[in-house]
């Protein structure tokens, strides 16, 4: 589960240089947010290897970990696409229809459609990573190619599981307005 603070966080820590303690974060973000869910944030960030720590002087300090996932990595994440698609496909095979008698979305609809969306935004975020790293030199740009492929591919077959089975300008109505904003300051 991410918080609203990961994006400025890891923004904050881009740059290569360590950055000097978790209260200079803080500062960095703005004194007005709360310090202990910053903190909290930090250590989750820490925890997940999004950041790196390094013991200088008696402080710890942190930045940004820009490393490429290994190959066995990758497939553990596409093992995870995979087990929450078949989840998805189960559903849509049980959910005959997934409107109401007035044609609006049905609340099964509507929980189905918004985990979608969510594995949607999960592999753009992973595409969009890796992407960054391919154009960082962090990991090969055939690499990074293949596997932004193959999350571009099971986007695409859950979505056309989705518009074959249900009403096309439902689920094209649905995603368009409920796209999230996924914004990267790099």
């Amino acid at each position: 589960m991410t918080s609203k603070y990961d994006n400025s966080i890891l923004t904050i820590l881009s740059s290569i240089d360590w950055c000097k303690s978790k209260t200079s974060i803080w500062r960095k973000l703005g004194i007005n947010f709360n310090k202990k869910d910053i903190f909290d944030r930090i250590d989750y960030l820490e925890s997940m290897e999004f950041l790196e720590s390094r013991m200088f002087k008696n402080k710890k300090q942190y930045r940004r970990k820009d490393t490429g996932e290994s190959h066995s990595k990758f497939l553990d994440i596409m093992k995870n696409f995979e087990v929450n698609q078949k989840a998805e496909l189960k559903k849509i095979e049980k959910l005959k229809t997934i409107t109401r008698a007035t044609g609006k979305l049905g609340i099964k609809g509507k929980e189905l459609l918004d985990h979608v969306q969510d594995e949607v935004d999960r592999a753009y975020i992973v595409m969009i990573r890796m992407n960054y790293q391919k154009q960082l030199d962090i990991i090969p740009f055939d690499i990074a190619d293949k596997r932004i492929e193959t999350l571009q591919d099971h986007i695409d077959k859950i979505m056309l599981v989705l518009t074959n089975e249900y009403d096309h300008n439902l689920i094209k109505e649905y995603f368009q307005n409920h796209v999230k904003r996924l914004e990267f300051k790099i």
